[in-house]
């Protein structure tokens, strides 16, 4: 459909020229409301076709008249785009259960601009924990965080394994680590790893990794793959290298560091470095930490093209032409899962992982079993393509 007759759509019988013109900016790009003329910026018909277009459109509310911030209507439109508009809309609004159901549906940070009122309210936190399974809700909701009997339903209703709600924000998670401690539990590794895992440790939470370096450890699977790492600790940490003789096929394996791999000897003794993660992990979940991990290690756009960063996803074909174990959940995944390009505000982004230049397979390895394990913990893991 071309542009005029999109334009038309939105536009009253008889509108102006200089309408139009304006139908077709907004149409081209939401924001472009800022630029609009006064009587624009208050025209219904120009406001909802801003707000109604991809990406971070929603934003633009913020350009709206004060009256239109007050129109139902309007602010539903905003918030469906983008969650967090709800901060620009007129104090009636932000009480309005519907429209504010509606922006923590698309991004959970929106509840820190519900009324108060809402905020205090029991049974709609409970609706949006439901919904969500975003246990992390209760943090914007200062008053109910006293109600043992509460946290007990939250902690019920949010389930366990890792969940994909907020899969396709931008910067929920980003956010949630700015807002209350939030922790990165698993994000892929290459040359952009650095890069994130300093943007982590910039916000509240920081990281739950651990690094050995040049210490040889156990890894996540042993006896030609045939045996992986469980989600609790598998007895071989730091516990020395029984005889081949009838041994569990977890000590068949080599010791790796970051520069060699070796033989483990007969009664020697290594870290094994999933033990000690499962642990870090357990231990900032117990101190509070909200626990988070990322399929990806594009923090920013640029990266892809600057550091190589990207996703670690593995799609069913990919699994089965490589001869890979299918990645499966508790909760599902999400649609398109390590195929195509994922939509986010406006940019795309490859779901396809990278070939490993040596082993001529999907990269990721190491972090498809943090996710398989993380999934396997008895408390809820909030996942997201971007950290």
């Amino acid at each position: 459909m071309g542009c005029g007759a999109s334009a038309e759509k939105y536009a009253s019988p008889g509108a102006s020229n200089e309408k139009m013109k304006w139908l077709h900016e907004v149409e081209e790009n939401g924001l472009a409301l800022k630029d609009a003329p006064t009587k624009f910026r208050n025209d219904k018909d120009i406001v909802l076709a801003a707000l109604k277009q991809k990406g971070l459109s929603g934003m633009a509310l913020v350009f709206a008249s004060e009256r239109l911030k007050g129109d139902r209507d309007i602010v539903l439109a905003a918030v469906k785009q983008y969650g967090k508009a709800l901060q620009f809309a007129t104090p009636d609004l932000q009480n309005d259960r519907e429209i504010v159901m509606t922006a923590v549906l698309e991004n959970g940070i929106a509840l820190r601009f519900a009324s108060e009122n809402i905020r205090s309210d029991r049974e709609f936190l409970l609706q949006a924990v439901k919904a969500t399974k975003a246990s992390w809700l209760l943090n914007f909701c200062p008053k109910l965080k006293g109600d043992e009997e509460l946290c007990n339903e939250i902690d019920r209703l949010a389930g366990t394994g890792l969940v994909f709600t907020y899969y396709q924000s931008y910067n929920c998670s980003a956010e949630m680590r700015e807002s209350f401690v939030a922790t990165g539990a698993s994000v892929p590794g290459g040359p952009a790893y650095q890069y994130v895992m300093e943007k982590l440790r910039e916000k509240t939470g920081g990281t739950a990794t651990v690094w050995f370096d040049e210490m040889p450890v156990f890894g996540f699977s042993a006896d030609n793959g045939e045996w992986v790492h469980p989600s609790e600790e598998c007895g071989r940490d730091l516990v020395p290298v029984p005889p081949p003789e009838g041994r569990h096929p977890m000590w068949n394996c080599l010791v790796e560091s970051r520069s060699k791999k070796v033989q483990a000897e007969v009664g020697s003794h290594h870290p094994c470095w999933c033990c000690h993660w499962l642990r870090e992990v357990k231990r900032r979940r117990e101190e509070g930490a909200v626990i988070c991990c990322a399929v990806s290690n594009i923090y920013l756009p640029f990266w892809v093209d600057d550091y190589g960063a990207g996703s670690s996803e593995l799609s069913d074909a990919a699994a089965d032409k490589y001869g890979l174990k299918r990645e499966s959940f508790r909760n599902g995944r999400p649609p398109g899962w390590g195929e195509g390009e994922i939509n986010i505000d406006g940019k795309r982004f490859s779901r396809v992982a990278p070939m490993h230049p040596d082993t001529l397979k999907p990269l990721g390895e190491g972090c498809r079993w943090e996710r398989q394990a993380l999934d396997g913990l008895n408390f809820p893991v909030y996942v997201f393509f971007m950290p």
